[in-house]
C-alpha cells in the first residue's frame, strides 16, 4: 500500500513538471541586452540573429527577457518584450516563434542612440531576473563595452548587485582605437570582468555564437 502511494506520489510530481507545475533545477531566466550605440548599431543583425537561435533552444518553463542598452537604460522604456514560456511544449513552441517576429520587428525598426549606458542596463537586467523563479539567471550582453554615459543619466556610480547571475558579453566587437592600440581592447574586458565580479556576477567572455550556446546550453 506505501509503496503504491508512493509511486503515485512520483507520477503526479512527474506530470506537474512537464505541465510547468513545478520550477526544475535546469530552468533559465535569460535577459538580453542590445547595444543599441552609433558604434554598434551595425552589429544589430547579427545579434538579433544568435538571439534567435538561444531563444530557440531555451526550454518549456523558461524566461527571457530582451532590452536596448541606450542613453538611460534603467527604464521600462528599454524593454523590447519579456516572455515566460508555457510549461506545454506545443504552446513554448508557438511563443518561441512570436519571440523571434517579434525580434525581427525590432532589428528593423530600432533608431541608434548618442550614448550607452551599460552599467544602467545591467543594473535593470538583475531586477528583472530577481523577479522571475527560475533557477539559473543570465545577463547576455552585445556591445562593444565602450560606456558612454550621457550628462543627463550619469550612472557610472551606480551600485550593481549580481549575485548570482552569470553576464556572458559576446561579439564584443573591436575598435578603430583598439587596432591601433590592442590592450585598450583587453583592458576594457578586464575592466568589466572586475565590475562584474566586484558585484557578486560571474563573468563569461563569448567570442562566437556557439562559443555563447556552449555557455548556455
Amino acid at each position: 500500500m506505501v509503496r503504491q502511494v508512493f509511486v503515485q506520489v512520483a507520477v503526479i510530481l512527474v506530470l506537474l513538471t512537464g505541465c510547468g507545475g513545478l520550477i526544475q533545477s535546469n530552468s533559465k531566466a535569460v535577459f538580453v541586452l542590445f547595444d543599441a550605440s552609433g558604434t554598434y548599431a551595425n552589429n544589430m543583425g547579427d545579434a538579433v540573429r544568435t538571439s534567435r537561435v538561444l531563444a530557440g533552444r531555451l526550454s518549456p518553463n523558461d524566461w527571457v527577457g530582451f532590452a536596448q542598452i541606450s542613453s538611460c537604460s534603467f527604464t521600462d522604456d528599454s524593454i523590447v518584450l519579456r516572455r515566460k514560456f508555457s510549461g506545454v511544449p506545443s504552446q513554448a513552441s508557438l511563443e518561441q516563434q512570436r519571440v523571434f517576429e517579434e525580434l525581427n520587428g525590432y532589428r528593423d525598426s530600432f533608431s541608434a542612440t548618442a550614448y550607452t549606458d551599460i552599467r544602467g542596463a545591467l543594473r535593470f537586467a538583475a531586477s528583472e531576473l530577481q523577479a522571475s523563479d527560475q533557477a539559473q539567471h543570465y545577463i547576455i550582453v552585445f556591445s562593444d563595452l565602450i560606456e558612454d554615459v550621457a550628462p543627463s543619466c550619469d550612472t557610472r556610480d551606480l551600485q550593481l548587485d549580481l549575485t548570482g547571475v552569470t553576464i556572458v558579453a559576446t561579439a564584443v566587437t573591436k575598435t578603430a582605437q583598439d587596432s591601433s592600440n590592442p590592450e585598450l581592447y583587453f583592458e576594457r574586458l578586464d575592466s568589466w570582468k572586475r565590475a562584474v565580479e566586484d558585484a557578486g556576477g560571474t563573468w563569461v567572455h563569448a567570442q562566437s555564437p556557439d562559443q555563447l550556446l556552449a555557455v548556455m546550453f
